[in-house]
């Protein structure tokens, strides 16, 4: 399953049947898309920004992401990239999984005005698993390098129904080594949501 995918359903709260994250979960998923295509040598590094290598993807979502680089006049900094688009993002991935009959939506309204849209999971048990796999690569020496972004994701992302405060202080170390391993679109992440609350305190 893509990245973008897992990341979505890890973020989903299988007791309150809802999903955590409202805010930034399409900047979480951003960053979830540049590191995988980072992974599959679609993008590079160049001094702290993005570079498209020429490397093509066969996926349709992450194809999306990278036309978008490549489109870009000059080269951006991972921060712009993880920024922008973040609505986009999460629709698309979010019909992805529609499609794949792995969830379902439903639109309301909340307090009988506001337009808002109800998520249900179809498996708990995937969730349940994909939880699993970060507790696990948390307290391991090792990792898949999937399931090491998944899970540097889910601690930069503030993903707290994966992994929570508490976690985040007592595996501190171990984070540090996942993100450094999974590349540059965590970094920029965490300044991403960190502008983000701090727009949110301010206004």
């Amino acid at each position: 399953m893509e990245l973008t995918s897992q990341v979505y359903l890890l973020a989903y709260d299988t007791d309150r049947h809802k999903l955590t994250c409202n805010g930034y979960l399409g900047h979480v998923l951003r960053a979830a898309a540049l590191t995988e295509l980072l992974q599959l040598g679609a993008l590079s590094d160049a001094d702290g920004k993005a570079q498209p290598t020429g490397v093509g993807v066969t996926d349709p979502l992450l194809a999306d992401v990278l036309r978008d680089l490549a489109a870009a006049p000059k080269l951006k900094s991972w921060k712009h990239w993880v920024h922008r688009a973040q609505t986009p993002m999460f629709r698309a991935v979010q019909q992805r999984l529609v499609d794949a009959r792995l969830i379902s939506t439903e639109r309301y309204r909340w307090l009988g005005f506001f337009p808002a849209t109800r998520v249900k999971v179809h498996s708990h048990r995937l969730v349940s698993e994909l939880r699993s796999t970060v507790s696990r690569t948390l307290s391991a020496s090792g990792a898949h390098p999937q399931e090491g972004a998944l899970t540097a994701l889910a601690a930069v992302g503030e993903i707290r129904i994966a992994i929570s405060r508490a976690q985040t202080r007592e595996r501190k170390q171990r984070i540090a080594q996942l993100v450094e391993q999974a590349g540059p679109a965590l970094p920029a992440l965490r300044k991403v949501i960190s502008d983000h609350h701090a727009a949110y305190a301010s206004g």
